[in-house]
């Protein structure tokens, strides 16, 4: 599970990106609307720079499709999942699981077999990652949401992670995946939210242009990094977005700094040293 210096610093650029966009959305008054608004934006963004990357291979279009499709439970999920819980109780479960599923299924269905040490990196991941976001007296059912969230982030990794290599642009999937996201998030706002959703956006579109901008940027940082790496090694450094979100949510947005999560955040940032040098 070899990661070059460039893919490593690539995913974790994404992962300090990520865990603001959302934590500026966990700040939001409803954040399905505040998620679907942001898809909008990035998506605007992905459609503007396919016009500057190689077109993408046709074989790559089923996964564009597929992690369109996967974006409407991920967003779905996760809007409630923030009505229901704490920014690092909820974004450290969502975010927990997913690496060892990651490296998991990328064994079994495309053959990239972890070093011991490269599993063992990614399994101190997740546990600290846990550790961090499975605190006592936490929300049931925001846990339970962050976990159907987990599961939409692995299955979506999995077919970006195919799809862009497939592609043989990455600028322009991650542009198409935003776009493509952007029309089916936003037809299930509209949807559910209905003429709300118009006066909501006009009100709180400045923040979410500005997790847009952030999202777009950040997935694209791991895209590229796929590329160049195993996709369960960068799936797991992306996840110590965990640690930045700990941090945000303690500091910025008042909540509980308990030694259980500053000791889960030691043992991401281990995991992620041992995964690098593996």
């Amino acid at each position: 599970m070899h990661l070059p210096w460039d893919a490593t610093l690539a995913a974790l650029m994404a992962a300090l990106l990520h865990a603001t966009w959302n934590a500026v959305l966990k700040g939001g008054n409803d954040r399905l609307a505040d998620a679907s608004l942001l898809f909008l934006f990035a998506g605007t963004l992905g459609l503007v720079s396919t016009f500057f990357a190689p077109p993408i291979d046709s074989s790559a279009w089923i996964w564009v499709i597929a992690t369109s499709l996967l974006h409407v439970p991920y967003v779905y999920f996760l809007g409630r999942a923030y009505a229901h819980g704490d920014l690092s109780h909820v974004y450290t479960i969502a975010r927990g699981l997913p690496p060892i599923l990651v490296v998991t299924l990328a064994a079994l269905l495309l053959g990239e077999i972890p070093s011991f040490m490269g599993l063992f990196g990614v399994m101190l991941i997740s546990f600290g990652i846990l550790t961090v976001g499975m605190t006592p007296g936490a929300h049931t059912q925001g846990t339970g949401l962050a976990v159907l969230v987990a599961l939409t982030i692995t299955l979506y990794t999995l077919s970006d992670g195919i799809g862009v290599r497939a592609s043989g642009s990455p600028v322009a999937y991650n542009g198409w995946i935003f776009l493509g996201s952007a029309l089916t998030c936003m037809t299930m706002a509209f949807a559910l939210r209905g003429r709300r959703l118009v006066a909501y956006a006009q009100v709180y579109w400045k923040r979410a242009m500005l997790g847009g901008v952030m999202s777009f940027i950040a997935y694209g940082l791991v895209l590229w990094a796929m590329t160049q790496a195993s996709i369960g090694g960068v799936s797991a450094l992306r996840e110590t977005s965990v640690v930045f979100a700990a941090l945000i949510g303690m500091f910025l947005l008042g909540e509980r700094a308990a030694a259980r999560r500053l000791a889960g955040a030691v043992i991401v940032a281990a995991g992620a040293v041992i995964l690098k040098f593996a």
